[in-house]
């Protein structure tokens, strides 16, 4: 036999055995899986699914902000800022403030924030500022991570500074970041 037909004759064998195994079947060699009902996602360019970041659009933008004119004369100006409601949560991500300060002042204002548990403090000092109508405009604009939860009632903030003694300029203080949804992300407790 050439090595030409020994060939032939190989292959023929090898064809003839996959063509076997093809037409045999073997109840263990069939991949199977189960599943409930077919989904189908059908959504439109202004509809579309969402897959990833849920948590992250169901928040929205919290801004409060309170002003007051009860600083003259004191050295503890407090400011109370807007609870998160019911089934949500508050995270602060900035703290924004204008302090009007005594014009004989040599310290910036310093202060914390907290909420009602006294678990959440967090403290700061404000830059000293300009002169302007005869007293200091003292400023604060930083970066915070805080959280709220709703348990915890209201944020405060107390600032203490050398304030004027007579009523001037209003001080005022922000916080801004998010309220998340605690029915989206389950607000896990906070670990303390």
């Amino acid at each position: 036999m050439t090595k030409a037909q020994r060939s032939a004759v190989s292959s023929a064998g090898l064809a003839g055995m996959f063509l076997i195994g093809s037409l045999t079947f073997h109840s263990g060699s069939q991949a199977k899986g189960a599943y409930s009902s077919p989904v189908t996602v059908m959504n439109t360019s202004s509809a579309p699914a969402i897959g990833v970041d849920a948590e992250k659009q169901a928040r929205i933008p919290y801004q409060s902000s309170y002003r007051t004119t009860t600083c003259t004369g004191v050295t503890n100006c407090f400011f109370s800022f807007t609870a998160a409601p019911s089934g949500y949560r508050l995270v602060v991500e900035n703290l924004s403030g204008l302090f009007e300060l005594n014009n004989a002042a040599t310290a910036p204002p310093t202060g914390l924030i907290e909420g009602s548990s006294f678990l959440n403090v967090f403290a700061f000092t404000a830059a000293n500022g300009q002169i302007f109508n005869g007293t200091i405009m003292s400023g604060i604009n930083i970066p915070v991570k805080m959280v709220f939860d709703t348990t915890e009632g209201n944020p405060v903030a107390f600032v203490y500074g050398n304030y004027p003694s007579i009523t001037g300029l209003p001080s005022t203080m922000t916080l801004s970041g998010y309220l998340e949804n605690c029915s989206i992300t389950g607000c896990p407790t906070i670990q303390r």
